[in-house]
């Protein structure tokens, strides 16, 4: 039989030992892998089981054998001897087998000596990574240069760098020194992992062949070591990190408490919490905090910390804290700075880690919606405004009485009411900080407000005054005779005289608007024509 043959022909062949060890073990594989392919077919049989003892013998002393020239030769750099154990191997189906014994009698006495505590405190771990990667090329250069993954080569089935350095290092690492993991300091967290990325990127060049850095990144140590890294964890700690610091600002959103700049010059923008957005925003894209892995986690932190802004400017005018004017309307500058700023802002930030983000809808929106409360704001300063405006127009009841039966000339000046008209247009938006164009809309609409309540009140005061005026005639056509009607000279009356005031008021607020720039139209020609009526 087949199997008894081969047993006695390897058993003669290793009691002989005629020829030179490297020689005979290449013979003895080459039997004994005939043998095995018999025996896999057979291996039910009772003659087989009772052959197994035989069949040990032979393995162990292959194994033995083998595993000792092979190490002996590593040691000795001799490429021959290592060459006919790599093609045994090959024959036995045993690749794995020498890859381990490689990473044991090479590999690992090399990474012991280096990856400890010691040299990590004295190193750091970017010199202890660099001191591994000088050492590589010299431990594995033999190996590589025999296992060249060519089709003409034989031994092309060994992978040396994935299946035997690498889970090595990777080995002694995680059991030597696992504080490098640790994601309780993010600082040193990211620098540890920037610095290991650089290490993978110069150990897979060591590699050489793209196909052998594919293996190595579908290997199993390669995704634990990568996976060994608490990147969820460091970005909740930069998430509150960051995001808390923004939200803290919002509680004090426009003191500057000591400020984030040196002085008033210095700063862009006319409030803290808008300065602050700002600072959270380039934290985020920070080299110093940055990670690649997390490039989208962070993308989707700077849209949230936008969108955070936008809903505190549109819960401004619902806000239960005492408002001033002054304070929205920096609210409002610094919108429409941010609105502009950020998309290239962020452009700059991302361009060498998210090119793509050149023009992103999501981005735009973030922005638009920040400028979504100016309608808002527009309304609650101008109903402010405009009723401070209206507190002056009460003066305006006073100006008949300033004529009726007192005798004074006609008058020549407005009075001094209608700069308190325009008094808080002027003050609270026109000398403010928003952008020209919302400026001259807000004054506007302030003023035509101002205009219509205005004419209203005019209106009310020369109604009331022509039903005085008429009552007077009546009397006086009553009581006087015809021959003091014939000698009583002509004379302005007191009608004439406040009508003459209130058009000189009306042309004085004229003159306020037009300083201001303010064209309010149809609404301020009908005050005039209201109070040139006769």
């Amino acid at each position: 039989m087949c199997i008894e043959k081969l047993t006695n022909k390897i058993e003669q062949l290793i009691d002989n030992q005629s020829e030179g060890k490297e020689s005979l073990f290449e013979r003895v594989a080459s039997e004994y892998s005939q043998l095995q392919f018999y025996i896999n077919k057979n291996e039910d049989l009772p003659f087989v089981r009772n052959m197994r003892p035989r069949i040990k013998r032979i393995s162990d002393y292959l194994e033995g054998g083998l595993h000792k020239s092979f190490k002996s030769g590593l040691k000795n750099n001799d490429k021959n001897s290592v060459t006919q154990c790599l093609r045994i191997f090959t024959t036995l189906g045993r690749v794995d087998q020498s890859e381990q014994l490689f990473a044991d009698a090479i590999i690992a006495p090399i990474i012991d000596e280096i990856v400890s505590k010691d040299n990590l405190n004295n190193k750091g771990l970017d010199g202890m990574y660099s001191e591994i990667l000088d050492t590589l090329p010299n431990a594995t250069a033999l190996v590589l240069s025999l296992t060249l993954p060519r089709k003409e080569n034989e031994l092309r089935s060994f992978d040396f760098m994935s299946n035997a350095t690498f889970p090595t290092i990777v080995s002694k690492i995680c059991s030597r020194t696992p504080s490098v993991f640790a994601a309780g300091d993010p600082k040193q967290f990211q620098r540890s992992y920037k610095e290991t990325m650089k290490f993978i990127s110069g150990f897979e060049k060591l590699c050489q062949y793209k196909e052998r850095v594919v293996n190595l990144r579908q290997h199993p140590s390669y995704k634990s070591f990568v996976s060994k890294w608490s990147l969820p964890i460091y970005f909740q700690i930069r998430l509150q990190e960051i995001a808390g610091s923004f939200e803290h600002q919002l509680l004090t959103p426009f003191s500057y408490n000591g400020g984030t700049v040196e002085s008033e010059e210095d700063r862009d923008y006319e409030l803290p919490v808008s300065e602050m957005l700002e600072l959270c925003l380039k934290r985020c894209w920070d080299d110093d905090v940055l990670l690649r892995p997390l490039t989208h986690r962070f993308y989707k932190l700077t849209l949230q910390l936008l969108r955070r802004y936008a809903v505190w400017l549109s819960e401004i005018p619902s806000s239960s804290d005492e408002l001033v004017i002054s304070d929205i309307c920096k609210a409002v500058h610094d919108s429409h700075l941010v609105s502009d700023r950020v998309p290239g802002l962020v452009k700059i930030l991302t361009s060498d880690k998210l090119p793509e983000l050149d023009q992103d809808p999501l981005l735009t929106a973030s922005c638009s919606d920040i400028l979504r409360s100016t309608p808002l704001l527009a309304e609650y300063v101008i109903k402010e405004v405009s009723s401070n405006c209206e507190k002056a127009l009460e003066q305006t009841q006073a100006v008949p009485r300033l004529y009726r039966r007192t005798n004074r000339e006609m008058p020549e000046e407005p009075l001094g009411y209608v700069a308190q008209l325009t008094s808080p247009i002027e003050t609270e938006i026109f000398n403010s900080v928003l952008p020209d164009s919302v400026k001259q809309d807000w004054c506007s609409r302030a003023a035509r407000q101002l205009v219509t309540r205005y004419s209203e009140t005019i209106s009310e005061i020369l109604v009331s005054l022509r039903k005085t005026e008429d009552s007077l005639a009546m009397l006086k056509r009553g009581r006087k005779s015809a021959n003091q009607a014939a000698t009583t000279p002509a004379a302005c009356s007191d009608e004439d005289k406040i009508r003459a005031q209130l058009k000189l008021d009306v042309t004085e607020l004229g003159a306020k608007f037009e300083s201001m720039g303010v064209s309010i139209g149809a609404e301020f020609e009908s005050l005039k024509n209201l109070v040139a009526k006769r």
